[in-house]
């Protein structure tokens, strides 16, 4: 007598074995422990994203656009939820890519503040082992530098030389509004980087373009398959926003990217608001916003107390770096600082130097120039000083900031920032959080911001302990491997 009976036994549906069954995932991980092992790992659920509850540094208020949620672009919590942002890459994926990456800025010398975060951008991916190229316009005067960390390609665009002033300096805006003659580069320029792009694009496997106008549409012309990352900041989309052919420039740029990179969320919404319904809702899925990055703050030269012996630091010292040009708002620092026992120190060169010199001597608010500072030069103003201001705002033209990385290098710092309520700038900061938000152009508001950091030690400390959890998770080596994800789509 059989106690069971003869089953057939279960046919397993036969596994492919084409290309399409290496590039699928496992649906849940492997099982290395037996039932009942306290190290039994959890079954993988949706990635969590850092809220606020969760996260009491994660930065407040930056949002993680995306209709696919594995293509997060924002800083990853650390610990394995990291992975999940960006989504796990075959392995066969993970190899070294050939990046080339166009931009109407970078660095001149060293030390140049002049597109120093695409500098930032080329190195994390560099440091990922990718290879990347530079193209950018040849500047007017002096010796091209090299680099050992990225290979860039200087692209003229006007002859004789001296007349290439288009970009560097101020700025393009300012460029534009102070030299008539700075619009003859614009044209020739998107021609030559066209043209170079074309050449260079044979030996590349993806590209990266920094301003939309015109370094997107070069790189749309020069892609082919390969995929773009288009990288947004205040400049370009303003300038696009005032064209007469903005809405059919926009749906060129976002036809010709595969993905869509932006400072902070308010500019996300105004390129996509320039797209017609059927082309923004499917631009919207592949549009991410991130500021750019900046490098781990390192520790001083000295300890503070020698370092403010050293610098002549001897009473409340505010700290503001960047270029000097009327939309970071100095005139105001200026004005807030008057009558109060505080010194301005203000690191930057700009074209309103002297007008911001001449408002000093007549208020009499004690304001120090210390011009261009770098490197560790740089660290030990921000280990030296007691706080950071950033009175940004709105020029008349309606262009405003996006998120300054002297923020971001501020806040990783462990400086309290004070800063205006404009732009991107509430992106990254929660009043009374991580740091105290002003309305723009009001230096009352300011100085009486500056007064209560100056009087409560406690009130310091605590932005400064939550400012710099916040700036942590903006540094290159956090924010490459996301970067790096958005070259894979």
């Amino acid at each position: 007598m059989r106690l069971h009976g003869a089953l057939a036994p279960r046919r397993r549906a036969p596994r492919p074995r084409g290309p399409l069954a290496r590039l699928r995932l496992p649906e849940r991980p492997p099982r290395p422990c037996r039932r009942g092992s306290p190290h039994r790992p959890r079954r993988p659920g949706p990635p969590r994203l850092p809220g606020r509850a969760e996260r009491p540094g994660s930065a407040p208020g930056l949002l993680r656009f995306s209709a696919r949620p594995l293509r997060h672009v924002a800083p990853a919590p650390r610990g394995p939820a990291r992975a999940g942002l960006v989504g796990r890459l075959p392995r066969f994926e993970r190899r070294p890519v050939r990046v080339g990456l166009l931009t109407t800025s970078f660095p001149q010398r060293r030390g140049d503040p002049c597109g120093v975060f695409v500098h930032g951008f080329a190195k994390a991916l560099a440091s990922r082992g990718h290879e990347v190229e530079v193209l950018a316009p040849e500047p007017a005067t002096g010796v091209v530098p090299t680099f050992t960390d990225v290979s860039v390609e200087w692209v003229p665009y006007l002859r004789p030389r001296h007349l290439q002033r288009t970009f560097y300096g101020a700025g393009v805006p300012d460029n534009l509004r102070r030299q008539p003659g700075a619009w003859l580069g614009l044209a020739p320029f998107t021609v030559q980087l066209t043209r170079t792009a074309k050449r260079r694009a044979p030996r590349w496997d993806a590209l990266v373009s920094h301003w939309a106008l015109p370094s997107a549409l070069a790189a749309a012309a020069a892609r082919g398959p390969r995929p773009h990352l288009a990288v947004f900041h205040s400049a370009d989309l303003f300038l696009l926003e005032r064209l007469p052919l903005r809405q059919q420039l926009a749906q060129k740029i976002a036809a010709g990217t595969s993905s869509l990179l932006f400072v902070s969320p308010d500019h996300r919404a105004r390129f996509l608001k320039l797209l017609p319904a059927l082309a923004r809702s499917e631009a919207a899925g592949r549009a991410h916003v991130c500021p750019m990055g900046v490098d781990p703050p390192g520790p001083g030269t000295e300890g503070r107390r020698a370092l403010r012996k050293r610098l002549g630091f001897d009473r409340f010292t505010i700290l503001s770096l960047g270029r000097l040009v009327p939309i970071k708002g100095l005139d105001q620092a200026i004005r807030a600082v008057a009558g109060q026992d505080a010194e301005l120190v203000l690191a930057g060169e700009g074209p309103e130097q002297g007008a911001l010199a001449s408002l000093g001597r007549k208020t009499g608010a004690r304001v120090r120039f210390v011009g261009l500072v770098s490197g560790d030069e740089k660290t030990d103003y921000l280990a030296a000083a007691d706080a950071f201001v950033l009175p940004s705002r709105p020029e008349p033209n309606g262009r405003d900031e996006g998120v300054p990385t002297a923020l971001l290098e501020a806040l990783a710092a462990g400086l309290p920032v004070v800063a205006s309520r404009t732009g991107g700038i509430p992106s990254i900061i929660e009043d009374e959080d991580n740091g105290l938000l002003v309305a723009p152009g009001d230096a009352t508001a300011l100085a009486e911001a500056l007064r209560r950091l100056a009087a409560d030690r406690n009130l310091r400390r605590r932005l400064a302990r939550r400012g710099a959890k916040v700036g942590a998770l903006y540094t290159w080596p956090e924010l490459a491997p996301n970067l790096e994800a958005l070259l894979r789509e």
